[in-house]
């Protein structure tokens, strides 16, 4: 089958590659002004090389021989910023209006995070299981080390000197300066999510069809002893993301909403919708925001997990997180991006295919299209929902594959965002 022909079949069947793939040749991306049309000329951005990042970014004729470096004077140190999975950082002024591009390479790479600037990756190697530091500034190596076992990784934690990073079956400790192995533990098997870290401990879940019902954990971030470990018992293999840790409960969604005590795991309360849930949880100000299979967005009481307020937002991408800034929810389904009121009440809607977690900044919110039809990072308006910029990236051709789409939600810092897309990182500032 041709690349082309294969690109059809994938386009047509709706098949969705995973971010980690061995790359090739692409072309460089491309950057659009928020007015223009995807059918005009775009201007072709310019992409870094240096033989010292890893992997070597592949030449183009447009790269200059130094990346623009980005002021990264902003840490944002997981998945979603914060316990919460909020997506916001108050008072961050990302990029409102159109972006340049300070420096572009391919990698296969998972959404950076970003500690005292420097910018922290999980990538794909042979092994599928390597941990890079970078410059935030330039994108250029510090150190990389490789998992020795446990597969693939996905957003990794900062928290103080040490870099938490949680595989399908090991949860991982690095010294955040040196990349040196601190500890690992055994946490079972199933999809891994971002840990997170209250006062020194931090919790996480795990599970899959092959490994029974899922599990929760609670582990000493200096030692790497395991605090509790409990079945969340739902028997249900619909885990998916990360947990949301506030107001002395950890909660997960393991098709069930379960609120557990921080302090021993026992369960406070389960919430069983009338579909099962499989977003990562969203919790502030009190609130749990969780959308199950039908497209039902479910706030519900962080205290007794009563249901506040429901509302239809459409089929969600398993995984993603809601964000929340100040009284906005912020929603990303397979359609678009819905935002509405913490009240529940619409504000407004905008279309893209398979919305990323959204992220957001003061003046904006950042979200990418994970597929073929909408394969840009787009900053929006939070006021109106309309366009302030779109940033096309582009295809890429993987042995007979060809891939598209951004990989996870924009990562914010004040006056830049990163975005990871099928043909590599890209950093973006005013």
């Amino acid at each position: 089958m041709s690349p082309r022909t294969r690109r059809r079949f994938l386009r047509s069947s709706g098949l969705a590659l995973g971010a980690f793939v061995t790359g090739c040749t692409s072309s460089p991306p491309v950057s659009t002004s928020p007015t223009s049309s995807p059918a005009e000329t775009p201007t072709a951005t310019a992409t870094a090389t240096d033989t010292t990042q890893f992997p070597p970014p592949e030449p183009t004729s447009a790269a200059p021989q130094d990346p623009t470096p980005m002021p990264t004077e902003t840490d944002w140190p997981r998945f979603q910023f914060d316990g919460g999975n909020t997506g916001h950082r108050p008072g961050l002024t990302a990029v409102p209006d159109d972006p340049d591009t300070y420096w572009q390479f391919f990698v296969q790479s998972s959404p950076p995070v970003v500690a005292d600037g420097s910018l922290y990756t999980a990538e794909r190697d042979r092994n599928h299981r390597t941990l890079v530091a970078r410059d935030a500034a330039t994108g250029r190596v510090q150190w990389l080390r490789t998992a020795d076992r446990g597969g693939a990784v996905t957003h990794p934690t900062v928290v103080g000197d040490t870099l938490l990073a949680q595989s399908y079956t090991i949860l991982f400790a690095f010294d955040r300066t040196t990349g040196d192995q601190r500890w690992e533990l055994d946490i079972g098997q199933g999809s891994p999510g971002s840990p997170v870290v209250v006062d020194g401990t931090a919790y996480l879940a795990n599970g899959s069809y092959a490994s029974g019902p899922s599990e929760a954990f609670a582990v000493d971030v200096t030692t790497g002893e395991e605090q509790w470990r409990v079945e969340l018992g739902s028997g249900m293999p619909h885990l998916r993301g990360s947990v949301a840790v506030a107001d002395g409960s950890v909660f997960v969604v393991d098709g069930d909403l379960v609120a557990l005590d921080v302090t021993d795991g026992s369960e406070r309360w389960r919430v069983t919708f009338d579909a099962p849930a499989e977003t990562t949880p969203t919790t502030a100000d009190g609130m749990v925001y969780v959308t199950d299979t039908t497209g039902t967005l479910h706030a519900v009481s962080a205290a007794d997990g009563t249901e506040q307020w429901a509302a239809d937002v459409g089929e969600p991408v398993r995984g993603t997180a809601a964000a929340v800034a100040d009284d906005e929810v912020y929603v990303g389904t397979e359609s678009g991006l819905v935002a509405l009121t913490t009240g529940g009440s619409d504000r407004w809607q905008f279309s893209l295919s398979r919305a990323t977690s959204p992220t957001v900044g003061t003046d904006a919110v950042y979200v990418g299209g994970q597929g073929f039809e909408s394969p840009s990072a787009f900053a929006l308006d939070r006021e109106t929902g309309k366009r302030r910029w779109r940033y096309a990236t582009a295809e890429k051709a993987i042995s007979d594959y060809v891939q598209a789409g951004v990989r996870g939600p924009p990562t914010l810092v004040e006056g830049g965002v990163y975005v990871v897309a099928a043909d590599g990182m890209h950093a973006l500032g005013r």
